[in-house]
């Protein structure tokens, strides 16, 4: 019985920590799609554009800047529609004419009449054929009047890509709005068909809708199934007001395990209890030793093990996803944090030492960020680092790479068995990206939107190499590339570098 219980705590806390690493995952990619929609949204030539939208070189100019924009949304795809003639483009191309009146059209009516930066939903587009998430942008006069509406479409499909993308955890997951309508899943069929969550997970579902109604926006909870064979957690995902599910079941190796886990109680209760018996036999003779080892111990206690206790209670660190939040991502932008880069380092140079691999390493820096704070304030600097952090991420398509924010306005790209071509291919990849995201900056001494420098280093790895080998080197390139310019790559042979480091 009390193995059961562990198990099932244990159970619940691997969900906890599931939900929370994967709403980061999804809110990050989602964020980062919003941004540069309420951004496009906000264009003076796209405002002039709607409110003219016969005027055929205002045309031609609004269609340039919008393209600039389609490049920078991960599907590369973009929408618009003006409320002058209501024509409604989907890339560079005129799809219809949309009619407010239809019941197709509810979509357009609910989002015009919002004064809300943007909308979600899931739906299927009658002129482009396809069921697509859709993140929509009212556009607004100086008066704040509706005149149109921009926005992105990730095609369903590649959005459920999004969500499972590298995902190995033992749990199902279920993204679902407030209708209970699963809005996420690996099976793309139940997301076409509109289930919901009180059929697709049998007796739980009823349970899991009603649970998801009562969280705060932050909180996640578990449960166990009447039949004892399901673990369920469920949490909110407050950016696109869905909820999720991660559901796990029991199978006969977690049966074997939980009587392996018995069985070593047992054993433990056989050492414990031949301990207290040596313990009384011996007593008498160590009493004077043992005097002396409380009162130690107790003025170590007081000394250094109850601040200790007093300032870490588990309920001050709040669930085991906040606490994993708290040691191994970056709060601000999602990503992984130094402490992690700085583990994860060790680990890989050791086993790629073992293999004679390829190790790259790329130190990133936002160029003239400081400027960038002081023109528009540290609100809008802390916007612009997650766009930057997103952006950088959306670069990354191996398993074992990885971005980690180094601190303040620098990014480390970690890339295992990887020369220096491809490297720079991934340096390339995201000096691209950045210069897409067409980020404003009226103070940079390079260009007038944010750009970024990269400086990058490869070897073969050995057993004696540590993380910082390769960061210094990295830096040391990077330092180059600032001074060369800026918004570039730069790489060192780190054979060259290491000389110095030893």
């Amino acid at each position: 019985m009390l193995m059961g219980k562990i198990q099932y705590k244990n159970a619940g806390n691997e969900l906890i920590q599931t939900i929370e690493i994967e709403r980061l995952k999804l809110e990050a990619f989602i964020n980062s799609e919003i941004a540069i929609a309420v951004k496009m949204a906000d264009s003076p030539l796209i405002k002039r554009y709607f409110l003219n939208p016969t005027d055929d070189e205002l045309r031609k100019s609004a269609f340039e800047e919008i393209a600039g924009y389609r490049r920078a949304f991960t599907g590369n795809n973009v929408f618009w529609i003006n409320n002058t003639d209501k024509n409604y483009y989907f890339g560079d191309e005129y799809i219809y004419t949309l009619n407010p009146a239809e019941y197709s059209s509810d979509w357009y009516n609910d989002t015009i009449k919002k004064s809300d930066a943007y909308s979600l939903m899931v739906n299927f587009d009658i002129g482009i054929k396809k069921i697509m998430l859709w993140i929509d942008a009212p556009v607004f006069d100086n008066k704040h009047k509706p005149i149109g509406i921009v926005g992105t479409g990730v095609n369903l499909s590649d959005f459920v890509d999004i969500i499972y993308q590298n995902y190995r955890r033992p749990a199902e997951l279920y993204f679902f709005n407030d209708l209970g309508e699963i809005t996420g899943t690996n099976d793309i069929g139940i997301i076409e068909n509109k289930i919901k969550i009180t059929e697709s997970v049998g007796l739980s579902g009823n349970k899991i809708l009603a649970m998801s109604k009562k969280l705060r926006f932050d909180e996640i909870k578990y449960f166990q199934s009447k039949d004892k064979q399901q673990i369920i957690a469920v949490g909110s995902i407050p950016t696109l007001n869905w909820h999720v599910a991660a559901v796990r079941s029991f199978s006969i190796i977690d049966s074997l395990q939980t009587g392996m886990t018995a069985l070593f109680g047992v054993m433990m209760m056989v050492i414990f209890s031949v301990f207290v018996v040596f313990n009384i036999f011996i007593i008498g003779m160590l009493e004077p030793l043992n005097r002396m080892v409380k009162k130690v111990t107790q003025t170590l206690s007081d000394w250094e093990i109850r601040p200790y206790e007093e300032n870490h209670k588990r309920d001050e660190i709040g669930t085991l996803g906040e606490f994993l939040n708290m040691t191994i991502i970056d709060q601000l932008t999602g990503i992984y944090n130094r402490r992690y880069l700085d583990g994860y380092l060790k680990k890989i140079i050791r086993y790629l030492s073992r293999n004679v691999a390829n190790f790259s390493l790329l130190m990133i820096d936002i160029d003239n960020f400081k400027k960038y704070n002081d023109t528009y304030g540290h609100d809008v600097g802390d916007d612009c680092l997650k766009t930057v952090a997103s952006a950088l991420s959306q670069c990354i398509t191996r398993d074992d790479d990885f971005i980690a924010r180094y601190g303040g306005e620098e990014f480390v790209v970690v890339l295992p068995n990887t020369d220096k071509n491809g490297a720079q291919v991934v340096a390339e990849k995201m000096l691209d990206k950045i210069r897409e995201c067409n980020i404003p900056h009226k103070a940079s001494e390079t260009a007038n939107y944010v750009t970024v420098s990269i400086g990058g280093t490869t070897g073969i790895a050995k057993y004696f190499h540590n993380g910082n080998d390769y960061i210094k080197c990295a830096d040391k390139a990077l330092y180059k590339s600032k001074n060369n310019g800026r918004n570039r790559y730069t790489f060192e042979n780190f054979e060259n570098c290491e000389v110095s480091f030893q």
